[in-house]
């Protein structure tokens, strides 16, 4: 066999395992138990690009057998946009711990509807006004990697703590987003390098990303799992409980938007579980209601003593990333929402200056 001969076998090797362990992982994060949005978002992009990824390799390999399969893959190239922005947009808000908007299949309207008009106008008989779809459908996904990106930049903060440093979480957002990115990059600069060049980055750029994040997953259940029996005394509970408070009072951490239960622990020199642990066993609360109490009693005071400031700017130096998470917040501690709050303050001082009158 001649070096050529099995250097194309070999590059059909790598691309083809690319797509099918794309689907296989695609199925894998469908079916974990606590999958989320998030999960099944990534999930279907997986899905996508392996197909789009089959499709190339096929076509590059074996042009006329791949003929009534290029549409199929074309089909999957408009879903990769929708779904690169849905899951950056779910996986930041499962980051955030913000609410989500449900409403997911809008994205997928307008994309369903060009894969039903194109079975009336086959690849196979319309190939010369395929390539005018083909660069709409690229810009398509451009469209949606740019707003995907812009989402990125305004929670940056979140992203990354304050020494710099990236969660895991985060390493597999950015991996995943850039991913498609260069995905894109290689299948629209074909005519100057190789067809086949958008199912090798897929190969190597997604897969090392998810594998990652699966690898450090599991070496994190471990830990959790190894120190989940471990109690603290109640004097060693105390004392902890003691230095969450000095963060929370005397360095007012809690303004930090980025504020995550791993960067609290690290603060007080504790494991992330212990934390927790100490904050439900002894406060009956959550990490998020804890963090949020002291929030919303810093909103509460500048909702009376700076008045002039509107709801978006009070949430903002209050510590919260968004205007949605500080009114649910608001109304579930202080039983009120924050205008009406303020309202009735308002009210209560021009009662107490005519009293005085």
């Amino acid at each position: 066999m001649n070096l050529p001969v099995m250097s194309g076998q070999l590059l059909f090797l790598a691309s083809a395992l690319g797509a099918v362990n794309g689907i296989l992982l695609a199925l894998y994060l469908f079916s974990r138990p606590a999958a989320g949005l998030s999960n099944y978002m990534l999930g279907g992009l997986l899905l996508a690009i392996g197909f789009r990824t089959l499709k190339s390799t096929f076509y590059y390999f074996n042009a006329d057998l791949a003929i009534g399969f290029i549409q199929f893959g074309l089909a999957a190239c408009l879903l990769i946009g929708p779904l690169t922005f849905l899951y950056v947009d779910y996986q930041l808000a499962e980051i955030k711990n913000t609410p989500v908007a449900r409403k997911w299949y809008r994205h997928f309207l307008l994309p369903l509807l060009l894969i039903g008009i194109a079975v009336f106008f086959p690849y196979s008989r319309q190939s010369e006004n395929w390539y005018y779809a083909i660069c709409c459908m690229h810009l398509y996904w451009f469209a949606y990697l740019v707003c995907a990106g812009k989402k990125l930049w305004r929670s940056r903060a979140v992203l990354f703590s304050e020494e710099g440093k990236v969660s895991r979480q985060a390493i597999l957002l950015l991996g995943v987003y850039f991913s498609s990115f260069l995905i894109l990059a290689a299948y629209v600069s074909t005519p100057f390098t190789s067809y086949i060049v958008g199912a090798l980055s897929f190969t190597f750029t997604v897969h090392v990303s998810i594998l990652t994040y699966i690898l450090k997953d599991e070496h994190q259940h471990k830990e959790t799992k190894k120190y989940q029996n471990r109690r603290l005394s109640p004097q060693d509970a105390a004392a902890l409980l003691s230095a969450l408070s000095e963060q929370m009072c005397q360095h007012n951490l809690y303004l930090n938007p980025g504020l995550s239960l791993a960067l609290l622990a690290k603060k007080v020199g504790h494991l992330p579980t212990t934390v927790s642990q100490v904050i439900n066993d002894n406060l009956q609360k959550s990490f998020n209601l804890y963090i949020n109490e002291f929030r919303i009693e810093h909103a509460r005071r500048l909702l009376i003593d700076e008045a002039h400031l509107t709801m978006e700017l009070v949430a903002e130096r209050s510590g919260f990333n968004s205007n949605s998470t500080f009114f649910a917040a608001f109304k579930k501690i202080a039983g009120q929402t924050p205008a009406s709050y303020r309202a009735a303050h308002a009210a209560g001082a021009v009662v107490l200056s005519k009293s005085g009158a």
